[in-house]
């Protein structure tokens, strides 16, 4: 019977500090325009892609990696129903903030319906 893997478990580091390093990035982009947390996006998106490698198996460029990682997934919060990244669940609308709950969460959907 398969089991399920938690990517973060071989982790715990990032897994400790990721929570905190999106919490601090949503401060930031929160008072971005759309435009400027689409060009963040795409910007972290090339980061994160030639990078990744770094950020789970050390190297020179796994700062600027993490960043990228904590701010796209701060971007993404900011999305209906927020983002979930190796388990850990991220919304603005219903505060979860590193939580283990799976994106869509229902108090996101639920505030956004009330809008």
């Amino acid at each position: 019977m398969p089991t399920s893997h938690d990517p973060l478990a071989d982790h715990p580091l990032l897994e400790a500090m990721l929570p905190v390093a999106v919490l601090t990035a949503l401060d930031e982009v929160s008072h971005f325009t759309d435009t400027e947390r689409q060009r963040l996006a795409a910007d972290a998106s090339t980061t994160i892609a030639s990078h990744g490698d770094d950020l789970m198996f050390g190297g020179k460029h796994c700062r600027p990696a993490f960043t990228a990682l904590a701010r796209a997934l701060a971007v993404l919060a900011h999305q209906p129903g927020g983002v979930t990244f190796a388990g850990l669940h991220w919304c603005v609308g219903s505060r979860h903030h590193g939580t283990r709950e799976q994106a869509p969460c229902a108090a996101e959907l639920a505030r956004e319906a009330t809008q």
